[in-house]
């Protein structure tokens, strides 16, 4: 219900990190074989996994766009840490791109280097990253339709009128949800936290050693301000648009 900003405390608390896990995986080509109420679960394993490639990541993130049209499995996606994964990637690739953008080495050029080219509307890193938008905007459409129109007739129609900017509802979710966040660590200049591999989870390429220090740093369950949010919001809503502003 409506008192859904306040759960970081309590019951999310205890929520597990749904990024860089070490765990099993059922295969890709299995996942479809499943019943369809196992397949939610199936996917977000793929996305919170630290073993899967960026194109195993890929599929999952289509996959997560149609179930999202499906208000219970959305809600379901968001409580279960949908947004540690999704919010990886997108919060890589605009660190990566600004690194280029100010002609900068990005920090995880030693270990896999990955052209700008890659990082540039049509690139492989663009495309996984715009998918991650993708995925945003739905689960934040879908979180809205749910959480703010309980009861709300006024509101409700404003939705499905669909004269809720995107934008609006996207920031909305990012400020309600909390997710996990990467630590930075300046001792060891940047090489863990964020920052570290833009093959995030071993995005097809980069060997076992390099991808999994960067999920050696501390994750910390994070409650973005409104105004972060709503930032944040703008430069994911043009991602998934196509464009790029960071």
């Amino acid at each position: 219900g409506g008192d859904h900003g306040a759960m970081s405390e309590n019951e999310d608390a205890g929520r597990r990190v749904a990024c860089g896990r070490k765990g099993r995986v059922v295969p890709l080509s299995q996942i479809h074989s499943l019943r369809p109420s196992l397949q939610p679960r199936a996917w977000l394993d793929v996305m919170a996994s630290a073993h899967t490639t960026r194109d195993d990541k890929n599929e999952a993130m289509q996959e997560i766009l149609i179930l999202a049209k499906d208000k219970e499995i959305s809600r379901w996606f968001l409580e279960e840490g949908i947004l540690d994964s999704l919010m990886f990637i997108l919060s890589n690739y605009f660190r990566n791109y600004s690194s280029f953008l100010r002609d900068e080495t990005p920090p995880f050029a030693s270990e896999s280097p990955e052209p700008f080219s890659s990082f540039k509307s049509g690139g492989e890193a663009f495309y996984h990253a715009r998918l991650a938008a993708n995925c945003c905007v739905a689960l934040g459409k879908a979180h809205c339709a749910a959480v703010h129109t309980e009861g709300d007739l006024l509101l409700m129609s404003a939705y499905s009128r669909g004269s809720v900017p995107v934008e609006r509802q996207l920031a909305q979710m990012l400020f309600e949800v909390p997710h996990h966040m990467k630590v930075m660590d300046p001792s060891r200049g940047g090489a863990c936290g964020r920052d570290a591999g833009v093959g995030e989870a071993g995005g097809g390429g980069g060997g076992g050693q390099p991808q999994q220090q960067q999920f050696d740093a501390e994750f910390t369950l994070t409650e973005l301000s409104m105004q972060q949010a709503e930032d944040l919001a703008s430069s994911i809503k043009a991602l998934d648009d196509g464009k790029i502003d960071v």
